[in-house]
Formats: C-alpha cells, structure tokens, sequence
C-alpha cells in the first residue's frame, strides 16, 4: 500500500465551503478593511517587470481595484512568477457566444470573454497575484494583432479557449507551431499549451519538457525524469479543464506553475502523496516518520476494514483535489481515522506542510443595513438569522430550526453535497457564536449520509467579519468569513470566506448565498444580490445550486438531519 499515508482528512470548511490578473473591475477595499486583516503578516516582495510585460506595453504590473495597484490594495508588492495568456474567439467570430461553464448555476452561461476575464481574476486569486493573466482575441491588424500576437507567443503558458471558426482556428494553429518552434531553439521547460473545447482538431499540449506531439521515450522509461512528470500532469491538467468551472481551471494552472516556474505556488505547493516529484529521500524520510511516530495509529487503522478502505480509495486520487478528498474521508468517518490523521497530520505534520489564508481578493464587509451602520451586535443577529431560541436574533427572526440554508455556493462542492442547514448561536458565555452545518454526502459507495461540523466563531476588528475554527477528523481549519451583504427583512445573506487547514496545506476561497429554506430568492432582488457577488469578486455563473429538497429519495434515506447534535450541550457548556 504505497500510499498509505495520502490521507486528506481535512474539514475545508462550514458545511462544505472548499474544495482558483488585473482586471479593470477588481475593488479597492478600504483602510479599515484592510486594518481587519489580522491575519496578515506584513511581508513585502520586490515588484519585478517581466519581459513579458514589456512586450505588451503593461509597464509596473497592477492588480486592480479601479485604477489601484496592488501595493495601494494590501500593502504587499508582487514578485511576478508567470504570465498566461487566455487565447477567446475574435468578436466576428463568436467571442459572445456561450462557453460550457456555469452549467449548473442559477443564470446562463458566459460568453468565452466573460469566463476568460474571470479566469484571470482566479488566476490572480490563487498565485497571490504572482501570476498575470491576460485575456486576448485573435486581432487581424494594427496595434491590437501585435499585442496578441506578443502575449500568445511570448507567456508562459497559453490557453485557448472556445476556438472553432477557421480564421480563428488558423491563427491558434499557427501561434501553437511557432511556440514549439521557440520552445525547441530555447530548450525552455517552462512553457505550458493547451486548447479547451476548440472543436475536434487535435492540439498537442505542451506542459514543461514534454510534448505531446513530440514524445519522448523517457517520459515512459524513467518516471522519475521532468519530462515524464510533465506528462502526467498533461493528463491531471486536461482533467480538470474538462470540468468546466473556475476553481478547477486555476487549480491546474497553479500546479503548472508550481512544478515547472522555477518557484513554488503556495496553493499547491505541499502534497501528501508519494511522488516521484518529491524523490526517493523525501518519500522515505516521510515514511521513516510515520513509522516511527505514529506506528499504532497505522496498525490499528490498517486492521480496521473501513478505515483501511479509506486508504485505499484516498491511494486512487491527488488529495491535491479537495472535493474529491473530502468526499472520501466522510465516506470513512470513524474514531480510527481521525486518530490516524491527528498523529500524522497535526501533531507531527509529517508532510512538512503548511498554509495560510488567502489574502487575495480583500472582501469588503457590508457597512448599512436598514438605514444603519452595522455594528458587531447587528453581525452577529445576522449571522443568528432565523433560527429559534438563539439569544442576540434581530427582528424577522422566522424563528426555524436553522439560521440559514445555502442556497447556492460558489465551489463545486455544493454540486455534490446537498442539505445545507447552517446553525449560528451564542456560546455559554455569550462572547463568541457557534457554528454548526450539517450537511448530506452522497458517499462513494452510494450512501447518503448526513455529517456535522462544530466551529467556534470569534469576533474581528471590523463588524461583519469573524474568524472560524475548527478541528475537523483530526486536522485544524482556520477561516475568515465576511458579511458581504443581506436583505433587510432577512430574505437572503452572501458570505464570503477564505481559509485554511495549513496540516495538509490546503488554502480555499468562496462565497455562499444563503435563505432561510434554502431556496433562490425572487427574481426581483437577484440583480441586488449579484452585485454583492460581484463586489467579492464572484461571477453569478460560478454558483452551484444547491438541492435542498428534503423529500427527495436520499433525503429520506439519511433519515433528518442532526440539527442539534452539538447545540444541546455547546450553549450551555462552550
């Protein structure tokens, strides 16, 4: 069993919230924002102008929040690691037409452009704006052609997107061949290619030294060599494009970037897998630790039948893949599990790992609410929403056995996890909340069953915003969520959230749109509540509807949910 110890037995977050560029429409949050960002450190990096940039008439490289640089936006300067260029149709020959992502959302899917220019944002999101992306057509003249033509040929990586007319479709197949071209004269391993739903033409991709069109026998004959592992990360890359959503599109950019920059991509940086990437001494000194540290841990778990099929389904997959982790570690949920995770993972961090929460984008808390200033009290009534009982609930309290039900999420994890009941209420002390989702997986093996989280939640600087933990089978989740809007009569809330679990050094972002039953709310106060979205930096196509339906077969199969599991002692004891 090779891969004993790949366990991502991490809760990412409440109920399910985790598992990916300048922009002229990205915000510039305000100083007292800024001052609520308690978990920042401070660091600087030097700005560095890359050639790339140069080309493109970029000058310094701004992250924009209207015309803001970075700098203005979290006090930190950017060393710039990679560039990519986002190739979408010409606006003659499809550039509005529908894209595949957002299929599942709750509007219509984007233009290619539009997804594009999100790509670019996510992109920035999760390389801390070390990764500059920029969104180009394929321009038949002028100063507009040089400028594409400068940015396809000359970043790090390409991505083309939606290409199908044949004017299009020549100038993708004539900026791929001259990149290879460049690639061979430079010997280059850092230099990615690939085009996604671009009809039935094969594009070979390009991911570090290998080369689909050209391969090479050692990617076959020596796992061990750059060239064999850019071939498996071809193929973990094209499998996540093919899922169609953000999150997953800049999760392989950021494994490119941090396999073949030169530079290491917190993102992703840490794995707990054995890897011929790591090397031989690092993948014995990790399992010389195991051994050694957290010996009976291993024993019992591997003569326990499910937590050793946890294992071995856990052998199958990245646990780079949050959901997909995650889906399999509740699948197995068992004291042996979390014992096992707790030696390897918190105490001893074996894996060396490490992670923070992610300072990029800086989420602006709501400031008014009924003609008011929000102040903590008012935050944390609205956090209360409508569930019955809770001291400290505000006015159109529907007084319900929940506070809020998601209604939609802004990850693929809420495509896959349904029944999201959130329950917010004051400790013993009445200082601090408790947070408590529960929530349905359909496990691997077919199962529905409802899981339950139990978070404490602490007050920040800034009214509307509050840090979360929580110790999550075995593994410690820091989060910091923030108030980015809500209705006056209590119709519908929009959180945002960005948090880590730094034992398996996991990062995640999202944003949750939330109704006391779980449902959209009406159509006339959506426009209201897509622009909340918007001003965190989330696109309406990017949410995945939640089913709430608790009638449904699985539904009725979990039996009702465990509400007050933790409720009924935590008020009174926490």
């Amino acid at each position: 069993m090779v891969i004993l110890f790949a366990l991502a037995v991490f809760g990412l977050n409440g109920g399910y919230h985790g598992v990916s560029s300048f922009s002229p429409s990205l915000r510039t949050p305000p100083s007292a924002v800024k001052r609520s960002l308690s978990w920042s450190d401070g660091s600087r990096f030097k700005a560095t102008a890359t050639s790339w940039q140069q080309n493109n008439n970029l000058g310094r490289v701004t992250h924009r929040a209207s015309s803001t640089p970075m700098s203005m936006v979290d006090d930190v300067n950017i060393d710039v690691i990679g560039t990519v260029a986002l190739l979408v149709p010409s606006s003659s020959s499809g550039g509005q037409s529908s894209s595949k992502f957002g299929s599942k959302s709750p509007v219509p899917p984007p233009s290619y452009i539009e997804a594009a220019e999100q790509l670019a944002r996510k992109i920035r999101h999760f390389s801390d704006g070390r990764i500059v992306a920029k969104v180009v057509t394929p321009a038949e003249n002028g100063e507009d052609s040089e400028n594409a033509a400068a940015a396809c040929l000359t970043s790090d990586a390409l991505f083309a997107l939606g290409i199908t007319t044949p004017s299009d479709v020549q100038y993708l197949s004539r900026t791929f061949r001259r990149r290879r071209e460049l690639q061979q004269q430079s010997g280059s391993s850092k230099m990615c290619q690939f085009a996604i739903d671009c009809g039935t033409n094969n594009y070979a991709p390009i991911v570090g030294p290998y080369d689909e069109a050209n391969p090479s026998i050692t990617s076959t004959l020596a796992p061990w060599s750059d060239v064999a592992s850019g071939k498996r990360l071809a193929v973990q890359m094209a499998e996540l494009f093919d899922k169609q959503n953000t999150d997953e599109f800049s999760l392989a950019v950021m494994l490119f970037f941090n396999r073949f920059s030169g530079h290491k991509v917190p993102w992703v940086q840490h794995s707990i897998d054995v890897t011929w990437e790591k090397g031989p001494y690092q993948n014995a000194k990790e399992i010389y630790s195991m051994v050694t540290k957290c010996g009976p841990c291993i024993t019992k778990c591997l003569n326990d039948e499910n937590c050793a099929a946890c294992i071995n389904e856990l052998d199958k997959i990245d646990t780079r893949d949050q959901v997909a982790s995650y889906r399999t570690v509740v699948s197995f949920e068992s004291e042996l599990l979390r014992d096992f995770s707790l030696c390897i993972l918190q105490k001893n961090n074996i894996f060396e790992c490490d992670a923070t929460i992610p300072k990029v984008p800086v989420v602006e808390p709501m400031k008014m609410w009924r003609g008011e200033e929000v102040t903590m009290d008012v935050a944390r009534g609205i956090m209360i929403g409508h569930l019955e009982g809770a001291g400290g609930s505000l006015e159109g309290n529907q007084q319900v056995d929940v506070s809020w039900k998601v209604a939609c999420g802004a990850n693929v994890a809420y495509d896959q996890f349904p029944s999201q009941n959130q329950l917010f209420y004051p400790n013993a002390k009445g200082k601090d909340l408790w947070y408590d989702p529960a929530f349905r997986v359909e496990t691997i093996d077919g199962r529905s069953v409802w899981c339950k989280r139990h978070y404490r939640v602490r007050n920040c600087e800034v009214p509307g915003t509050f840090r979360f933990s929580v110790l999550d089978n075995g593994v410690t989740s820091d989060e910091f969520w923030t108030i980015v809007g809500a209705a006056d009569d209590l119709s519908w809330v929009v959180f945002h959230y960005a948090g880590a679990a730094g034992a398996v050094g996991q990062r995640y972002l999202g944003g949750l749109l939330c109704t006391p039953d779980g449902t959209l709310p009406p159509s006339n106060a959506l426009d209201e509540i897509w622009k909340v979205l918007r001003s965190a930096e989330i696109e309406p196509w990017e949410l995945f509807v939640v089913n709430n339906d608790d009638k449904s077969p699985d539904a009725l199969a979990a039996g009702p949910p465990p509400l007050d599991y933790y409720r009924k002692t935590a008020a009174v004891i926490g």
